[in-house]
């Protein structure tokens, strides 16, 4: 992992609610030295291989006081280990087009980790994100770049992806999706005042040719309930202004077992669903037209 010094391992901001950032770029607060935050560009010229930090296995989101497009995620208020900006993509301190990055550290300074947006001539009603991570060992590109894509299934919102796991270079590739809750059925994941906003499950993996093919006992769990919960990302039912969600790795989707890469993208994808909540793009009539292929301000 990278080295960052002990100074830098907490961020420098003031701890209570704020509202919530979003896709909305907002003006720097007069005392902000905007001048020294490097624009995307910059931000692509210095990629990094891995985070500079081990991640937890529960990230909660930190807000500020003040209004910024920044906010943290960390294990708890005291230690914020990574900083998240989100974009609106009007000004070159950004990607171009809405979207949120991580930062390999508590600051916009340091250097792009991860990074999720729209795809090209996108609308409300695309389904494709555009994922931007870190590239494979043995790359010699600068990044990866994978898709998350939502739909429905069994009355179900998705938002699946693939992506490789394991440790070192003793990698596969499998394929998951992030299940958007319904009602109480995934009460029993969180506790109160928390509320489970989309579960993380298998979907299937490929063998080492390339071969996609359904994990091991997929179909007879989804016939009788019993899939295996990787990951939980969960917001507060009181509407926190101070910590508005968390990322819960469970058992078997912890780091040790998955990878750091799988880690990354987990929680990457969980920032891009944040974003599109906040855009009413994780509905089911939303998801639906765009399935339809439902293009806005189109008449027929």
């Amino acid at each position: 992992m990278g080295n960052l010094s002990k100074a830098d391992s907490k961020a420098t901001t003031d701890d209570g609610p704020a509202p919530p950032p979003s896709y909305t770029e907002t003006t720097q607060a007069p005392n902000a030295d905007a001048h020294t935050l490097p624009t995307y560009d910059q931000i692509l010229m210095n990629p990094v291989v891995s985070p500079y930090h081990s991640f937890p296995s529960l990230i909660n989101a930190y807000y500020q006081w003040k209004i910024t497009r920044e906010f943290h995620l960390g294990e708890d208020r005291n230690q914020r280990l990574y900083c998240v900006s989100t974009h609106a993509g009007l000004t070159s301190r950004g990607p171009g087009k809405p979207g949120v990055i991580l930062h390999n550290g508590p600051t916009g300074k340091h250097p792009m980790l991860a990074a999720a947006g729209e795809e090209p001539n996108w609308n409300i009603y695309s389904l494709n994100s555009i994922i931007t991570l870190p590239p494979l060992p043995g790359s010699s590109s600068k990044m990866s770049t994978e898709i998350m894509r939502a739909s429905t299934k069994q009355n179900t919102i998705r938002f699946q992806f693939s992506i490789e796991v394991g440790q070192g270079l003793h990698l596969r590739r499998e394929d998951f999706e992030w299940r958007k809750s319904n009602g109480d059925e995934d009460k029993e994941l969180v506790e109160p005042p928390w509320t489970c906003g989309f579960k993380l499950m298998r979907s299937s993996q490929h063998d080492g040719e390339g071969n996609c093919r359904t994990a091991s006992g997929t179909s007879e769990a989804i016939a009788n309930g019993s899939e295996e919960v990787l990951a939980v990302f969960a917001w507060s039912s009181r509407w926190s202004l101070t910590m508005p969600f968390k990322i819960q790795f469970r058992k078997g989707g912890l780091v040790d077992v998955m990878g750091e890469r799988f880690t990354l993208m987990v929680i990457i994808t969980a920032l891009r669903l944040w974003g599109l909540k906040h855009q009413g793009r994780t509905s089911s009539s939303t998801v639906t037209s765009g399935e339809a292929g439902i293009v806005p301000g189109a008449t027929g």
